[in-house]
């Protein structure tokens, strides 16, 4: 079909109708919690980022946190995912929000990235990465900012990132802002349930991905992290 008629929210809607699942559903074109812009603007607090930055957003879905990025700093922005239709939605909304030269998309896995050693200046995301990837294609002094979150409560940031080779500058506990988030989330996932826009099973799927893990005692930081 062919989307270059399209706005950004028919662009959205055609993929959302073609992909009912509970997470596209709840959370839009940001797809995670951790790209909920509240927290992701956190993450990036103090961070030096302009035209001059080079990004990767790995698991990047459908491009939400590259394309903002891009367009609020101008830098130049790669994603990479394994979904083919996410990305080629990406760029479509790329090329709908006009930033299109500053956003590539490219199908591969967290664990296996088409990018040279040492390419970027920054690393982000909000779901799952490689550490030793992301080490990797990042510059000697270059940012890792990760958005996760931790189901085992006995694990503390510290432990988490002593086996990644990267040095942990920060870490932040988001956990009852994010539970929150989701909290917000699986009341709307009620209220499309009893409007009859999402079925039983869907309802559940969301009790059970978004709350679940917090009420058993998992964290959710936002780490910052440094290549040395």
């Amino acid at each position: 079909m062919d989307h270059r008629s399209d706005n950004k929210t028919q662009r959205l809607q055609r993929w959302f109708e073609a992909h009912p699942k509970w997470d596209h559903a709840s959370y839009g074109e940001f797809l995670h919690i951790g790209a909920n812009q509240t927290i992701f603007q956190i993450a990036l607090e103090e961070q030096e980022i302009d035209a001059k930055t080079k990004v990767l957003d790995t698991a990047c879905a459908v491009g939400g946190n590259a394309r903002w990025m891009a367009s609020l700093f101008g830098c130049r922005v790669y994603g990479n995912d394994i979904d083919a239709e996410a990305l080629t939605v990406a760029r479509d909304l790329a090329e709908i929000e006009n930033i299109s030269d500053l956003c590539t998309f490219v199908e591969a896995p967290v664990e296996d990235l088409p990018f040279n050693d040492d390419v970027f200046d920054m690393v982000v995301t909000t779901d799952v990465f490689d550490a030793s990837e992301v080490k990797r294609v990042l510059k000697p002094g270059g940012k890792f900012i990760a958005i996760s979150l931790f189901e085992d409560p006995k694990v503390t940031p510290l432990e988490l990132v002593q086996n990644w080779g990267l040095e942990l500058e920060t870490s932040l506990d988001v956990t009852d802002l994010a539970f929150a988030f989701n909290r917000a989330k699986e009341t709307e996932a009620r209220l499309l349930h009893e409007s009859g826009l999402i079925g039983a099973r869907e309802l559940i799927e969301i009790m059970n991905k978004s709350i679940a893990p917090y009420t058993r005692g998992g964290r959710h930081y936002i780490l910052r992290l440094k290549k040395k």
